[in-house]
């Protein structure tokens, strides 16, 4: 499709239906920019002559004119810095425990087998993209969802709705609880009297504080000289609040927590170009940080625990990989603040594949670092048995890197919420920004937070980011519509005929050289 100076093109799509060539005009859209009602303070509601398109263009060019959408404004190295930094996510956290649990051909395995899969789901995604009328360069502002309302129509977009804040959620609650957990010992190796402070809400509401166990005292002043003193340190529990008694029933609102929601609330109303700055900082922070910890893991001796080549608990490995590469569902969100020369390939593969290499070092290497890997190892890194460095290392990783990836999940959150029309700019704002917030001291407790991270991964992270993606692809060329009836789908058969479908196995004929669905994209599977 060529859209040439803004102006109104007819383009004709073509579909092979018992072996007779049927065609459907779609009138081409103008650019968003041009096309908007000044008048208009909220949603734009179709008129009887209006398409979907229309009101989509006119919602997303007045949502644009009052800052609440970002432009096309994100060059090459800002994409890979976003994509990455997505990836590089409270998931990677776990990972040492996962490799002590499994040994380390399972986990280095299925985290290679993820990532190509993860790469090959984001690129067919994107190809299905532009197979949508009117976006063959990502003219269109599409969020995820809204690609499930063009293919598979109201329908299947509530599924793809609902998973997809269901994985959003489950991401920034995760980084939030990770991230506070942290920023407490930091209060604590802050404060000279070392003790950082919470509110307990449930059994008993009243303030408590929490100060590192006594006994890591001297076991901590002993670690500075000694890697064996070191390793018998990091055995004792110095998480904060877990070693209170009646820990695992309480729920708190913890220092921490509160210091971490003023500071990164007011990041998640930016808009995703504006963040880019910030993003690559907490990229630059990635980079530096992750060789810190590998060269700690080294100081620390990798003989304390040997990790076998197979473990004997497999059952966080799945759910807690594929929470790793939960990016997918943010691509579309990406894409369209993403400058037109941005190689889609070159983002996604850079990304993922540079990851996975981060992954399975920090994994196995973190494993044989330690006697007892913690759920979340920058616990381990960040108490006193740990070098200065390193615990300087863990506080900023915490921030860098889980913390500021929190805005972005928010964002891309409201993005989806407010362009597939879900909610209002106050509403999608609340849902998005405020609500994680709202809930997330109730997962504080370390072992609830292990939970969320591999129930959600095996449950909604997977089918949203690897299954949905490629359904929806299959039906963008044709093959099957898993029983869904789309926009352009109904537009194509007004008479209620039904649908061609392709099967998965069907010998090509000489005339689907011609079917629309078969033309290629600006964007290939491989790089």
């Amino acid at each position: 499709m060529q859209y040439i100076g803004g102006l109104a093109q007819q383009v004709r799509k073509s579909a092979i239906h018992d072996g007779e060539p049927r065609r459907c005009d779609y009138e081409a859209l103008n650019s968003f920019t041009n096309t908007n009602d000044e008048s208009s303070g909220g949603f734009i509601e179709p008129s009887g002559s209006q398409s979907f398109s229309e009101v989509d263009l006119n919602d997303t060019a007045e949502f644009s004119k009052q800052g609440l959408l970002g432009a096309k404004r994100i060059a090459l190295f800002g994409s890979i810095v976003c994509v990455a930094n997505n990836i590089a996510g409270p998931g990677m956290v776990v990972l040492p425990r996962v490799y002590q649990e499994a040994g380390w051909v399972v986990p280095s395995a299925v985290l290679v087998v993820v990532c190509v899969a993860s790469s090959l789901a984001a690129t067919y995604l994107v190809d299905a993209m532009a197979r949508i009328p009117g976006n063959s360069r990502f003219q269109r502002r599409i969020e995820f969802v809204n690609i499930f309302d063009e293919y598979w129509g109201a329908t299947g977009m509530q599924i793809a709705q609902a998973m997809f804040i269901i994985n959003m959620m489950a991401q920034t609650v995760s980084s939030i609880v990770a991230n506070a957990q942290v920023v407490d010992s930091f209060i604590v190796f802050l404060n000279p009297y070392r003790t950082t402070y919470a509110l307990e809400v449930f059994p008993h509401p009243h303030f408590i504080s929490w100060s590192p166990p006594l006994e890591v005292i001297p076991a901590a002043a002993a670690a500075q000289h000694s890697r064996e003193a070191a390793a018998l340190c990091h055995e004792v529990n110095a998480v904060p609040f877990a070693d209170l008694p009646g820990a695992e029933g309480r729920l708190l609102v913890s220092l921490g927590y509160v210091f971490l929601a003023l500071l990164l609330v007011p990041m998640s109303n930016m808009n995703l170009d504006d963040n880019v700055i910030i993003q690559k900082v907490s990229f630059y922070m990635l980079v530096v940080l992750s060789i810190e910890f590998l060269v700690q893991f080294w100081a620390q001796g990798l003989t304390h625990h040997t990790v076998p080549a197979f473990g004997t608990n497999y059952s966080h490995v799945v759910g807690s990989i594929l929470f790793n590469y939960a990016f997918i569902a943010i691509i579309p969100s990406w894409l369209n603040e993403k400058r037109q020369d941005v190689s889609v390939n070159l983002t996604v593969w850079t990304s993922t594949v540079g990851s996975t290499v981060l992954y399975i070092l920090t994994g196995l290497m973190g494993a044989c670092a330690y006697t007892r890997a913690e759920g979340n190892f920058l616990n381990a890194l960040s108490n006193e048995c740990s070098p200065l460095v390193t615990r300087v290392s863990a506080f900023l990783f915490a921030f860098g890197i889980i913390g500021l990836g929190i805005p972005f999940n928010c964002i891309v959150t409201r993005y989806s919420l407010l362009v597939g029309r879900v909610c209002g700019p106050r509403s999608s704002s609340f849902w998005a920004v405020w609500f994680p917030w709202l809930v997330s001291w109730l997962v504080y407790g370390g072992g609830l937070f292990n939970e969320v991270i591999a129930w959600s991964g095996d449950l909604d992270l997977g089918p949203i980011n690897f299954v949905l993606p490629i359904m929806v692809s299959l039906t963008a060329v044709g093959v099957g519509t898993w029983g869904f009836r789309g926009k352009a789908d109904k537009e194509a058969r007004p008479s209620g005929e039904a649908a061609p479908k392709y099967g998965l196995a069907q010998i090509a004929q000489e005339e689907d050289e011609e079917d629309e669905v078969n033309r290629p994209t600006s964007v290939e599977p491989l790089p």
